[in-house]
């Protein structure tokens, strides 16, 4: 991303993310879209702020301040553009679970959060025409006990490790214990969710939202 001005002949979705797990449930809707990465880095930024001993109050403004300040480098940035940035954290007996990095990291969060509750808090942020609007959603989570071998086999699935606290999908999928709509948040991009915020900040662009 640079310092230019981004202009887009027709409207667009812009999603200020390098997930690809974002990018693919937005092609999964039939959403089109950009990927253009801002020049925050998430993971550094999110280990300055505490992560023991926290409320759930803290939490929330946690992920409210990671949206924004991964949607802020786009603000007066982006014409004929609508942006979307989140960020995703798992929370449990006062702890952030963020991003592991290491399967050594992984395996210890699993094991914590393992026969608990737990809640996923994303924040959602987006921008449009100058307007910038920020929600967080939260999802309660029963984890049912993990046997050691399926933790093992967790830590060792794709993308696990870019994955704040855990996935929805694969190995524990079956332990979560929750209503299956409620599923779409711990994803880190609930669909219908943020087209709601986009649709308040005035974004007219649904029709260039469905793919061909």
């Amino acid at each position: 991303m640079t310092d230019e001005i981004i202009k887009f002949d027709v409207p667009t979705v812009v999603l200020a993310s390098n997930s690809p797990r974002r990018s693919r449930m937005l092609d999964d809707a039939g959403i089109k879209h950009v990927k253009i990465v801002g020049p925050i880095d998430d993971t550094k930024v999110n280990m300055q702020y505490a992560h023991e001993n926290v409320s759930k109050k803290q939490q929330r403004d946690y992920v409210k301040e990671m949206a924004l300040l991964k949607i802020k480098p786009f603000i007066g940035k982006v014409e004929n553009g609508a942006v979307i940035a989140a960020d995703t954290t798992v929370f449990c007996k006062g702890r952030i679970l963020e991003k592991p990095l290491t399967k050594e990291r992984c395996k210890e969060q699993h094991e914590f959060f393992s026969g608990k509750t737990t809640i996923n808090y994303t924040g959602y942020a987006v921008y449009y025409n100058g307007k910038t609007l920020c929600r967080v959603m939260a999802t309660k989570v029963r984890v049912a006990r993990l046997p050691k071998a399926v933790i093992q086999e967790i830590c060792n699935e794709p993308e696990i490790l870019d994955c704040a606290g855990y996935r929805n999908q694969g190995n524990i999928g079956p332990y979560l214990r929750l209503k299956e709509s409620q599923r779409g948040n711990l994803t880190g991009l609930h669909i219908p969710f943020v087209l709601k915020m986009l649709k308040s900040v005035g974004w007219q662009g649904t029709g260039h939202l469905t793919a061909d």
